[in-house]
């Protein structure tokens, strides 16, 4: 969707893009591993999902690195 469909002209400096990055890929994160969590006490997942989560909880943490975030 082009920027005009939107109507939206929004600038944010550098830091402020960085913050809202990384709490995003952090809330993905969080996500990611409560579904994760869920599966191994005994709910249902999807075994695509259970790999494809593993694989992205990997790449968002070596993202997140370039962000200055360690693992936690």
């Amino acid at each position: 969707m082009s920027k005009e469909g939107l109507g939206l002209d929004l600038t944010l400096d550098w830091e402020t893009a960085d913050r809202i990055t990384v709490a995003t890929l952090k809330n993905y994160l969080e996500t990611l591993q409560m579904q994760l969590d869920r599966y191994q006490e005994g709910g249902w997942l999807h075994p695509e999902d259970v790999t494809h989560s593993h694989e992205m909880i990997r790449a968002v943490k070596f993202v997140l690195r370039d962000f200055g975030v360690q693992d936690e």
